[in-house]
């Protein structure tokens, strides 16, 4: 007989909100969308922005900064 998730220490995932493929972080709406700009558009997986800060070897505050300049120019459709 196959345990559930949570029997098996494992968070469930809520219908629809993705996680953080690294830390298991249920992510917002800007962690996905800065995602998909910066490192693959069609990403079905996704860093949370302390994880994708350590990929790309830059500090939270820098990727902060990049959604807000994307949020502040409305050209980017992810940001809308």
């Amino acid at each position: 007989m196959q345990s559930l998730p949570h029997e098996a220490g494992i968070r469930a995932q809520p219908a629809g909100q993705p996680l953080c493929k690294q830390c298991a972080k249920p992510l917002s709406g800007d962690e996905t969308a800065i995602y998909r700009k910066l490192i693959n558009r069609g990403a079905s997986e996704y860093l949370c922005i302390d994880c994708l800060a350590v990929f790309l070897g830059c500090g939270r505050k820098a990727i902060e900064d990049r959604i807000a300049y994307y949020r502040k120019a409305g050209t980017c459709v992810l940001f809308r």
